[in-house]
């Protein structure tokens, strides 16, 4: 799977804040693959699911937080649906040797909450990993921080918005939230094999 590039990004600017509609239609996303809809509200927490386990292992713990299993890609990786705080929300779990070493959220969110959904998300994951190691917020001319054109220099690829944990122990060698150029909210959490698979993944590329 090409990161982060994905249709599932470009939304068809799917009715957001109508859930039902969400669960009535099939909203387009990512990569060919429609947006499975949602029966339940979906839980922010990915806490809990280990490193290494099976797809069929991943299936059984994430599916239970609101997310239905969509399909696997051609790289073996898992794609879930959920619907997050009334906002369509795809999971992808990056698999290395038929084992779960990545978690990928990425929050559809309409253009114009992006920022707000960032810094939601944000104090989601302060709460879950206290105080983060970096917040970047840099921005390249001709904007500049404060000039209220945030989404423009997002957009242009002209800002980076972005924060990131390196949370002690054995569990994560890193979680990060951050605003791409397409205006969705992604949150990374990585196990200490993603590297490793990260290296071969581009070199195969």
């Amino acid at each position: 799977m090409q990161l982060p590039t994905l249709t599932v990004e470009s939304r068809a600017r799917c009715a957001i804040g109508a859930v039902t509609f969400l669960f009535a239609t099939a909203c387009a996303s990512g990569g060919g693959a429609t947006f499975v809809p949602p029966s339940r509200p979906a839980q922010f927490s990915l806490s809990g699911i280990p490193w290494g386990v099976s797809a069929d292992s991943a299936k059984a713990l994430i599916e239970p937080r609101g997310y239905n299993f969509n399909k696997v890609d051609e790289d073996g990786d898992l794609w879930f649906d959920g619907v997050l705080n009334r906002v369509p929300t795809r999971i992808f779990g990056f698999m290395a040797g038929e084992k779960l070493v990545k978690l990928r959220m990425l929050i559809l969110t309409e253009d114009e909450h992006a920022l707000a959904t960032y810094q939601t998300t944000r104090a989601e994951l302060v709460k879950q990993f206290g105080p983060p190691k970096e917040t970047i917020e840099e921005y390249e001319a001709p904007y500049k921080k404060g000039d209220q054109k945030q989404l423009d220099a997002i957009r242009s690829g002209n800002a980076t918005i972005r924060t990131y944990w390196l949370p002690a122990g054995p569990r994560y060698s890193l979680v990060a939230v951050e605003v791409t150029e397409k205006l969705v909210v992604s949150v990374d959490y990585e196990g200490l094999s993603w590297d490793r698979e990260s290296v071969r993944r581009r070199q195969k590329r």
